[in-house]
């Protein structure tokens, strides 16, 4: 077996290894209603809230309790609320209709993707009006994350539907989108950016109600998940005799690796590799290289 490859598979077991020792210590959990953000409900978020408002006044639907309608519109109770042209609907304040997905957390609009369960070392989380956080065990962990650890730190997330995710050293990921209900597969969606570092995997309850929706990304390709375990690297420049790009094994299940240039297919043993400019080889499970 080529040198390199030799290298690469070294890297993840690594890794794979890696992941597995967890850490904790006790102190006030953040969570997500207490991110930075206006009181009336206002941020990057990409919806509102039942409970507290959710929404600035001016969101279309009205609300049951509170602000309602106005006397001339077709129904509302209570207040005055919105004009008539606003469609009926809506759950505590001003709020949303019931069938708008993505819900949030406390008037703030701002979605829980789960909780730190275990952490070891410096991991810091970053909001969207770039506030930093140093996480610890317990603290939540909300859409809109940027978290990055350290070179000699480690930590994993179990998230709402079960899926957990170990950060290894140097990772930076962002969490980019998360709803979970099992009510709702349809709305059912999660997605998570791999920047650089290294990253472990488990799959939860979305991969399974909803696949399509369900992936991780890296400046080289796109990996969707079909119920599995399965470790990422991405290396931003060369690293020894390793070449800059993403390396994917897959430990139990099956993910598809999409690139600018192909999408290939990794099962279990599998492993793979996407350099920055799209082209991909895979590792196949008895260790010889073929291409996609």
């Amino acid at each position: 077996m080529p040198i390199r490859q030799l290298q690469m598979l070294a890297v993840l077991a690594i890794s794979l290894t890696y992941s597995l020792g967890v850490f904790g210590t006790e102190h006030e959990p953040r969570s997500c209603s207490q991110v930075n953000i206006t009181a009336n409900g206002q941020s990057t978020a990409p919806a509102g809230g039942i409970g507290g408002t959710g929404h600035t006044s001016s969101t279309p639907p009205g609300g049951i309790g509170g602000k309602g309608h106005e006397a001339s519109s077709s129904g509302g109770i209570g207040g005055t609320g919105h004009q008539a042209a606003v469609p009926p609907g809506g759950i505590g304040g001003t709020g949303h209709e019931i069938t708008i997905p993505p819900g949030g957390i406390g008037g703030t609009g701002i979605m829980s993707a789960g909780n730190l369960t275990m952490v070891n070392g410096y991991v810091i989380a970053e909001n969207a009006d770039k506030k930093q956080f140093q996480l610890m065990h317990g603290d939540a962990i909300c859409v809109g994350d940027r978290i990055t650890v350290a070179s000699d730190a480690k930590a994993k997330i179990m998230f709402s539907d079960g899926a957990i995710l170990y950060l290894l050293k140097n990772a930076e990921v962002s969490i980019n989108d998360y709803y979970y209900a099992d009510q709702e597969p349809k709305s059912n969606r999660s997605l998570v950016t791999l920047t650089k570092g290294n990253i472990r995997s488990v799959s939860g309850a979305i991969s399974k109600l909803n696949p399509a929706n369900y992936s991780f990304k890296t400046p080289a390709s796109t990996i969707r998940v079909i119920g599995t375990d399965f470790l990422v690297t991405h290396l931003p420049t060369p690293e020894g005799a390793l070449d800059a790009g993403t390396y994917t094994k897959v430990i139990s299940g099956e993910v598809s690796v999409q690139s600018a240039t192909s999408t290939i297919r990794l099962r279990a043993n599998e492993s793979s590799h996407v350099m920055l400019n799209g082209t991909q080889s895979v590792i196949s499970s008895d260790g010889g290289s073929c291409s996609p």
